[in-house]
């Protein structure tokens, strides 16, 4: 439980470019298990690896005059070109800094890689991930002998066995406009974001307002608040050593065409490094969990984080609650409208952790100015973490 309102799968909408985008988990699914079908891996002593200039040619007019000398990494196996990713991991292994490289001619920074390769510890490796799909080879990643890699196909196929295959109604979240978003897959990570309207889970706070459990609203619909929280969960992975993996659940109550995230909890996280040959494993072990989870444990569960909140008070009085959020960095003003928009628009006391949140939460929808909802939204965060701390479930 850390977040009131999560922007990490609105940080992807608006960042990724088209070419990082699909159409569904399945098309991403299948351009992954593309790559990893033409893909091998490779480790060798840093001795055995050698930087090698060559001379490009016009391909299209079959002109043999050079057109420009390129660095390739020469192995046992062959030579392959490099990522500007890769080429910076290579870059760091030996010691050089790659921003400088990138500025010598070919020919200079083969020396130089050269000698940082002759002169590495005894015993160096590297792991390579090389792809090759019918052009020149290319190296992906260049990474210590040590890494776990773990496969995108491998993480969301197994995402969609054990959830968008056994119910419909885990999808990537709608947007304003119906273009398709949600599963992005870049050279460095990729990041999923999936939400299940079936999995509704009661907001205590809401469940005695008037007409309340009737007509719950599906996470398609996101026109405002709701009668209950959805479940959501995000995947974050790299085939090569760009981040951690992490696999995060999500309780909420509503999500943006931009798939921001409101009035958020985050239920659970698992996160590991890309190290040793049980991470494989142990990812998809916790998938199979959370999979047995949504499966089995009643909302009633889900339904005790929320209600913990909620009985829990940040103060006794009004003034003290202002006092709390002041200390906690609000402004006079920002706590006094905080504490009146959630007597007036919220079922929750406003003296309450979850309460007093919601109300952060509204203002900071309702602000125009993009700096004002972060600050709020900061404000809600730093209430729920605190919160959390108090509630035993």
């Amino acid at each position: 439980m850390r977040e009131t309102n999560i922007a990490t799968a609105q940080s992807e909408y608006y960042k990724r470019p088209a070419d990082e985008r699909f159409a569904s988990v399945a098309a991403l699914v299948a351009a992954a298990q593309y790559d990893k079908d033409h893909s091998a891996e490779r480790t060798y002593n840093l001795k055995d690896l050698k930087a090698v200039v060559e001379q490009t040619h016009n391909t299209e007019t079959f002109d043999r005059t050079p057109e420009q000398e390129v660095l390739r990494l020469e192995s046992p196996n062959g030579r392959a070109q490099l990522t500007h990713y890769a080429f910076g991991q290579l870059a760091r292994t030996i010691g050089a800094p790659a921003s400088y490289l990138r500025t010598l001619p070919p020919e200079l920074a083969a020396r130089n890689i050269n000698h940082g390769l002759q002169e590495s510890p005894a015993g160096t490796a590297a792991n390579l991930l090389v792809r090759a799909n019918g052009g020149t080879p290319t190296i992906r990643a260049a990474t210590s002998d040590t890494y776990g890699r773990v496969w995108d196909a491998s993480l969301y196929g197994e995402l969609s066995r054990r959830f968008m295959d056994t119910d419909s109604r885990w999808i990537t979240p709608p947007t304003w406009d119906g273009t398709p978003a949600g599963a992005y897959r870049g050279d460095r990570d990729s990041f999923v974001i999936v939400v299940n309207g079936g999995s509704i889970v009661t907001d205590p706070s809401l469940s005695n307002r008037p007409g309340s459990g009737a007509g719950l609203r599906q996470p398609t619909d996101t026109t405002g608040p709701t009668d209950g929280m959805f479940r959501g969960l995000m995947l974050r992975n790299s085939e090569v050593g760009h981040c951690s993996i992490t696999i995060e659940s999500i309780l909420f109550r509503y999500i943006c065409g931009n798939h921001m995230l409101w009035g958020a909890i985050m239920d659970r996280q698992f996160r590991r490094r890309h190290v040793g040959t049980k991470i494989t494993r142990d990812t998809m072990r916790e998938l199979q969990d959370l999979a047995w989870k949504f499966t089995n444990r009643t909302a009633a569960s889900d339904e005790a984080i929320v209600r913990g909140l909620i009985d829990h008070e940040i103060a006794h009085t009004r003034e003290a609650v202002i006092d709390e959020l002041k200390k906690m960095g609000a402004t006079k003003q920002q706590a006094e409208e905080a504490y009146a928009t959630t007597e007036q628009k919220e079922a929750a006391s406003p003296r309450s952790f979850w309460g007093i949140a919601q109300g952060l939460t509204r203002n900071s929808q309702e602000s125009g100015y993009q700096d004002d909802r972060l600050v709020l939204d900061q404000l809600a965060a730093l209430v729920l973490k605190r919160g959390a701390a108090l509630v035993t479930v």
